[in-house]
């Protein structure tokens, strides 16, 4: 079966990689359209992808990526110049290039359709082309003119790992051979003694004299694939075709020169030739240790990391979340130890302490591989914004800040769907369109910008628009219509705002392909809440509007204060704890509807009864004879009030999907040092 035994999983993973990037290199270059650096790396990718789908005997994608290597080929001649239909042309084969490595993956079955429909605009170009002047012999560039047979050395050293890496020399070697007259050399590197031989480490490099036709760029184009991590070089000799007697004498003098078959000083054994071992060329020297420059792994940027699957770092982590429930029933022991010994229990909380470091070493480590850029999402939505732009004809640019700010891997991959929303509905709704914006004398091309930070144990995305805003007098008039807010009642303009998070919630007049029917803000924020986040929204007429995503480092461990309330224990974030205490009863004032302020140094907080929330019975009913925590979320602050609070320690979040629904005020649950179950509070939910 073609393609058994070959890495197929990590050339989709690879490729997939490479074509994220493409994409960005494309919207990059429309951008920057007199950028030759762009081009060249687009070509590169392209190419690198169809040596990969040839090594993994994919020819129907290996078939598809040399056409549009073709394509682009000539727009690095020169042919083909920047057009905005070129633009849309290599942004659906990077769709195509997609397609197939999802019919390898078996993710999704391949349309045939769109891979012909793709192919015809690529023919309809080259179309364009017939009957140019120009006359340049294929894979040449412009100014390049070729003039017959040259000859060239090629000096081939890969890493001493590529074996182990899947990578295959003999490969390149086979290209080479392709493109003309070509005599390789094998030379031997640091060879090791026969008991340190490691079968699978290359220690030898070649060097070879290709003679051929095709210019120095033919010769870079097939190289390409392998110069990741590896050192290759083409250097021409300088000689006519004519001379190919001499080309010869000078390619074994270079060789010569770096060679050497016999070291004095080595330790391996020449062979003898009475043994009948064939003998070496005598006229080659073996070159001394420092002039043979062979890759360590040290100095290969490639064997620096490694590529591992997200289930592995899954189960790692959910081991050391057993790590951590097994810490909490070890605090407990040494509690109990120290009442029955207390030398005992002395010298067990010196082990806790001492494995309670190494368990959040560990736990920092694992968070550490887990995060990567958000830039990884943001990139991705630079398309959403030029296709809709082209689509609706309204200029926009997307304006991207703190891309290179870490999320959890878990928490990225789930946020891709809300912030396309949220972009969308900037587009759509805020943005308005050339002439509404020049009547207002703004910049006729819209802005949206796209900011990551960190806050304290949280990041913050900020999408922003320099559109219209909202109009507080619509969502206010829909609002009543709806029945959200009595007649009478005068909610604040920060309320107001808040409604468009209700489900089938719309100003909009006209549905649009894009938005206006009522649905999508709801499942935003529903969507973001399960990631035990919290979205806000701030809009200026005339100005634009803001919307504020508050997401946590990670879904998997945090700081937490457990809290009792009679009989039931409690998890808060550490995090959005801000002080605790015991009021004083001039601190407590009471408003309208039995609702309570607590006053801290001269700031009034709405206070929460949790008993009173969950609807369970507490020890206390006066805020004063119990314990008030201070809860700041987003930008407001609360006061909790519970009836004790029992510790604060590393605690593993439990999704409840699996075993219950959703849970009104609970974000999660944890298992306690006892084996009990204690939720995770969720602080936006508590306050509201």
């Amino acid at each position: 079966m073609p393609g058994d035994g070959v890495p197929l999983q990590e050339f989709v993973e690879e490729s997939s990689e490479l074509l994220q990037g493409m994409e960005e290199i494309i919207l990059e270059w429309d951008n920057r359209p007199g950028d030759r650096a762009l081009v060249d790396a687009l070509f590169r990718t392209v190419h690198t992808i169809k040596g990969g789908a040839g090594v993994v005997m994919r020819m129907d994608l290996s078939d598809y990526a040399h056409r549009l290597e073709g394509l682009l080929d000539r727009v690095r001649s020169g042919q083909l110049v920047h057009s905005k239909e070129l633009v849309s042309i290599l942004l659906d084969a990077v769709d195509c290039l997609g397609m197939f490595l999802a019919s390898i993956d078996g993710a999704e079955k391949l349309d045939n359709s769109r891979i012909e429909s793709s192919l015809t605009n690529i023919g309809l170009l080259d179309d364009q082309l017939s009957g140019d002047p120009v006359s340049r012999t294929e894979g040449a560039t412009e100014g390049t003119t070729v003039v017959g047979p040259t000859p060239y050395l090629v000096n081939l050293k890969f890493d001493p790992e590529m074996p182990q890496k899947g990578g295959d020399p003999l490969l390149l070697l086979d290209e080479l051979a392709q493109l003309g007259e070509w005599i390789p050399i094998v030379h031997p590197g640091a060879l090791p003694d026969l008991e340190d031989f490691d079968p699978q480490r290359l220690y030898v490099w070649w060097s070879g004299k290709l003679t051929t036709s095709q210019p120095v760029s033919k010769i870079e184009e097939v190289t390409m694939f392998f110069r990741n991590g590896n050192d290759l070089s083409v250097i021409p000799f300088d000689l006519t075709p004519e001379q190919t007697d001499d080309a010869e004498r000078a390619h074994q003098t270079q060789i010569t020169r770096a060679v050497q078959w016999v070291d004095e000083d080595t330790d391996i054994a020449r062979p003898d030739p009475d043994d009948g071992a064939s003998s070496r060329p005598t006229d080659l020297a073996r070159p001394a240790a420092q002039d043979v420059p062979v890759l360590t792994a040290s100095e290969s940027s490639s064997s620096r990391s490694i590529r591992v699957s997200l289930d592995r770092l899954e189960r790692l982590q959910n081991l050391i979340g057993e790590a951590v429930i097994h810490q909490s029933r070890l605090t407990q022991l040494c509690e109990e130890a120290h009442e029955l010994d207390s030398v005992f229990g002395a010298s067990l909380a010196e082990f806790f302490e001492e494995n309670s470091r190494s368990v959040r070493d560990l736990q920092d480590e694992i968070q550490a591989v887990r995060m990567v850029p958000v830039d990884s999402i943001f990139s991705r939505l630079r398309r959403v914004v030029r296709d809709y732009s082209v689509e609706s004809n309204k200029e926009i640019k997307l304006q991207i800040e703190g891309g290179d700010t870490e999320l959890d891997k878990t928490v990225t991959d789930q946020l891709h769907g809300p912030l396309i929303h949220l972009i969308r509905n900037a587009m759509d709704h805020g943005i308005e369109n050339e002439t509404e914006r020049r009547l207002a004398g703004k910049d006729t091309r819209g802005t949206i910008w796209l900011r990551a930070f960190h806050r304290g144990g949280h990041v913050i995305i900020e999408v922003q628009d320099d559109g219209k805003g909202m109009d507080i007098e619509k969502i206010r008039a829909k609002g009543l219509q709806l029945g959200l807010f009595e007649k009478g009642e005068d909610p604040s303009d920060h309320q107001l705002l808040q409604l468009v998070f209700q489900p089938g919630f719309t100003t909009t007049e006209a549905v649009t392909g894009i938005s206006g029917r009522g649905v999508g803000m709801d499942t935003v924020k529903r969507d973001i809440e399960a990631l035990l986040g919290s979205i806000d929204i701030f809009s200026w007429p005339g100005s634009g509007t803001r919307l504020r995503l508050r997401l946590p480092l990670t879904l998997a461990i945090i700081d937490g204060m457990i809290v009792r309330v009679g009989s039931s224990y409690f998890i808060l974030p550490l995090l959005a704890v801000v002080e605790a205490f015991r009021p004083k009863a001039a601190d407590v004032r009471q408003m309208k509807r039995d609702n309570q302020l607590v006053e801290i140094r001269g700031e009034f907080l709405p206070l929460v009864r949790l008993h009173e929330k969950l609807g369970i019975d507490g020890d206390f009913s006066d805020p004063t004879d119990a314990v008030v925590l201070v809860l700041q979320h987003v930008d407001s602050k609360h006061c909790l009030m519970v009836d004790e609070i029992i510790d604060q320690r590393p605690v593993v979040i439990k999704n409840m999907e699996d075993n219950f629904v959703q849970v009104p005020g609970m974000t999660g649950a944890s298992i306690m040092g006892d084996g009990k179950v204690s939720f995770i509070l969720d602080v936006a939910a508590i306050a509201a």
